[in-house]
């Protein structure tokens, strides 16, 4: 007999501890999102949480800082330019208690002193873990 049983998120237990880092465009509609599905969502940036409180509040997160974001029990979502993996805290990952990292960064040549010999993400994440 298999059953299935529908999984509303923030019901029975189900909420779960996202950490996002980057509040561009990606990680903000991200943030907002998985709120709006009852999930503990913390967001980050380079600049600090001070720089998302009001941001946040809109919409249903917590502004925290990057190491605070890679933190999050669940999730972490690392989506920021390919180029700024570089400069993340190189040991950001090394005590992650996530069972999940998932990169929604994206490459762009157009905007990068470095275009043509810049590492993937995967690399950079595994060399700061």
């Amino acid at each position: 007999m298999n059953i299935k049983r529908e999984i509303i998120p923030g019901t029975d237990g189900n909420q779960l501890s996202i950490g996002i880092i980057g509040g561009g465009g990606q990680g903000v509609a991200l943030a907002r999102r998985l709120a709006q599905l009852g999930h503990r969502v913390a967001i980050a940036n380079s600049r600090g949480p001070a720089s998302l409180t009001a941001l946040a509040a809109d919409i249903g997160a917590m502004p925290v800082s990057v190491v605070e974001a890679a933190e999050a029990k669940d999730i972490v979502i690392v989506s920021i330019p390919t180029k700024a993996v570089l400069d993340l805290p190189t040991s950001l990952f090394s005590n992650v208690p996530s069972s999940v990292v998932v990169d929604t960064s994206n490459y762009h040549p157009q905007t990068s002193a470095m275009a043509g010999s810049m590492p993937s993400t995967a690399a950079c994440l595994k060399a700061s873990g």
